[in-house]
């Protein structure tokens, strides 16, 4: 019966903690539109963290996937090149088929500073997503459930986290199903967040040299008309293209080196 108690003592303390770190990325850093205070918010995430952390008895970062192992940026670089190369695909594809128009581009100086921006912020926001519906999920259920099991939970968390970005819908929860494969994976097999933080990061770069970082048609680096009926099967394209991502991150999983330290 004590050993009961303890045990739901811990899960609880472990999702009270889930859900301060989510309420925190999404309502305060998303929300805030100050951008030093932005800032200052993303570094106060991780004393947050720690803290909670240590609530989990975890107490280090490298229990939750946050370690610099030999290998880290070769896994980075390689997450980044399959993200950015995949969502790049699938732009090429949806616009040959007359799903979007490029009508500009913008200057030098523009496209400059925003890819600058793009590139850190996409960066922040992937890292930080990612330690805590991956990371701190693995990092607290491995060695209490069973890796398949906890890889499920994670991809099921993911999918409605993401609707803090998207809402809630039936095809957007099935997108981020989909999606959820690679970046869990990645994660599942090097036991370490950089393979699925660079893919996370390769992908939402691509995004946002096309929409810029609020998603819209003119915010982006290519100034673009999307076409207001568009052939029907590119709606099946923002699927296909992130299974096909899976299935050549698993045909190639070998290229992934695993983190040992922990």
């Amino acid at each position: 019966m004590l050993f009961l108690k303890k045990r739901n003592y811990f899960y609880f303390i472990v999702i009270l903690g889930f859900v301060l770190l989510d309420i925190y990325l999404n309502v305060f850093i998303a929300k805030t539109s100050n951008i030093v205070f932005q800032l200052l918010l993303v570094i106060l995430f991780f004393p947050l963290l720690k803290v909670i952390l240590k609530g989990t008895k975890l107490n280090y970062y490298k229990n939750i996937g946050i370690v610099f192992h030999p290998k880290w940026k070769k896994n980075l670089i390689f997450g980044f090149s399959l993200g950015f190369s995949f969502w790049l695909i699938k732009y090429v594809i949806v616009y040959l088929f007359n799903g979007f128009e490029i009508v500009g581009v913008k200057n030098f100086t523009e496209s400059l500073i925003l890819f600058f921006f793009v590139i850190f912020v996409f960066f922040i926001g992937s890292f930080l997503n990612d330690i805590i519906v991956r990371g701190y999920i693995f990092g607290h259920l491995k060695g209490k459930l069973n890796g398949k099991w906890i890889f499920i939970i994670s991809i099921l968390i993911y999918v409605l986290d993401d609707s803090w970005n998207e809402g809630f819908s039936l095809s957007n929860s099935f997108f981020s199903l989909v999606l959820g494969l690679s970046l869990t994976y990645a994660f599942y097999r090097t036991n370490s967040i950089w393979a699925d933080t660079g893919i996370h990061w390769g992908l939402n770069v691509c995004y946002g040299i096309f929409n810029g970082m609020l998603g819209s048609t003119d915010d982006g680096i290519f100034i673009t008309v999307d076409n207001p009926n568009p052939p029907i099967f590119l709606e099946i394209i923002s699927y296909i293209i992130p299974l096909l991502m899976f299935l050549f991150l698993y045909s190639f999983r070998k290229l992934l080196t695993k983190n040992s330290y922990n």
